[in-house]
């Protein structure tokens, strides 16, 4: 009888954490990035041995670890009628059972996690946390951001400022979780320190006094980097000295926005598609759960524009406006296991635009 007893309740134990087994939150293998080169951002990439954009400046890389995670079920076995190597015994004689216990059950991966994702707004910036803590259990997100604030000069090597390293940590504390990041960056300096900064900000890696890094690997994508919907870089430089326009960013406003300079630049939507499916969405089952693009604003205020059609404002028209793309804000590419995909604008700071 005791023996019996003891087997119901491993049964029922193991049937419990089958129950509480749901849908993993990972995926068992990482994609193969186009375009990758795995580098040392100090290193100066081989144009012969990567694709190239003749409006890219080269990159910097590092090599990049795609972490994947599993979950297992626990298989019951059934009882045995023919059994009868229990002997009886007088239940009177045994002893009561202990049910203050709480019997170990496996944990559920989507415990937590809403059963239906929240409707963030097109037209204003969403906390990178609240939505890192909205994603569900079938889905998987790619955020790409705009490097933290760097010092002045915008050449590849022109680095972080301080307060830009530790604005990218405290956004990476809004991402703890778990699973790791990928991480990938365009090659320069100030996107793979942002990289960095959150990976560390969310205790995935450390850098120790000596400046050393431990924990940490990206991918570098070069083609993300300014110039990614530039079609004529001679045009734009005529165009603005006939108009008298001294911040580029004002020609990249008007012609998201209002259509102008068009033979400047690529179709926006045309364009916007293309760096999506090249570089960014993926089959389902070959994401990572989550990854982390660092990039440039020419690059993220024209796909933020693109992803949320128009809705949020990033119209820089000098000297009445100066709205343009914050530093740690852009866009995130969710994907379910449908391989549907839905856009939220983001911002790793306290504001998405200045």
């Amino acid at each position: 009888m005791k023996r019996q007893l003891l087997f119901a309740l491993a049964t029922a134990a193991a049937l419990s954490a089958v129950s509480l087994t749901a849908c993993s939150s990972d995926s068992s293998s990482s994609p193969a990035t186009p375009e990758v080169s795995p580098t040392d951002p100090t290193q100066t990439t081989d144009p012969a041995q990567t694709q190239t954009d003749p409006a890219q400046n080269p990159s910097d890389p590092a090599t990049q670890q795609n972490p994947s995670d599993t979950t297992s079920a626990v298989t019951p076995q059934p009882t045995d009628p023919t059994d009868t190597t229990a002997t009886p015994a007088d239940t009177a004689t045994q002893p009561p059972v202990d049910t203050s216990v709480t019997q170990p059950v496996a944990s559920d991966p989507c415990e937590g996690i809403l059963p239906q994702p929240i409707a963030f707004p097109m037209n204003e910036f969403a906390d990178v946390g609240e939505v890192y803590r909205n994603i569900q259990c079938n889905e998987k997100v790619v955020f790409l951001v705009r490097h933290g604030e760097r010092e002045a000069g915008i050449g590849s090597e022109s680095p972080l400022t301080e307060d830009g390293a530790l604005e990218a940590q405290e956004m990476g504390a809004k991402l703890v979780g778990p699973t790791e990041f990928k991480f990938i960056h365009s090659g320069f300096v100030r996107t793979y320190q942002t990289a960095l900064n959150i990976a560390i900000g969310r205790g995935q890696s450390q850098m120790l006094p000596d400046s050393s890094v431990v924990n940490f690997a990206a991918d570098t994508i070069k083609q993300l980097a300014d110039g990614w919907y530039l079609k004529d870089k001679e045009l734009r430089d005529t165009v603005m000295k006939r108009d008298s326009i001294k911040n580029v960013n004002v020609i990249y406003a008007a012609w998201v926005y209002e259509g102008q300079y068009a033979d400047v630049f690529y179709d926006l939507e045309e364009r916007s598609m293309e760096l999506l499916n090249t570089y960014v969405i993926k089959d389902y089952a070959a994401m990572p759960k989550y990854t982390l693009i660092a990039s440039h604003d020419q690059v993220l205020m024209p796909l933020t524009a693109f992803a949320t059609q128009k809705q949020i404002d990033l119209k820089l028209h000098e000297p009445t406006s100066r709205k343009w793309l914050s530093y740690l804000a852009g866009v995130a590419v969710i994907i379910n296991d449908k391989n549907e995909v839905r856009y939220v604008p983001i911002k790793g700071g306290s504001s998405g635009t200045i």
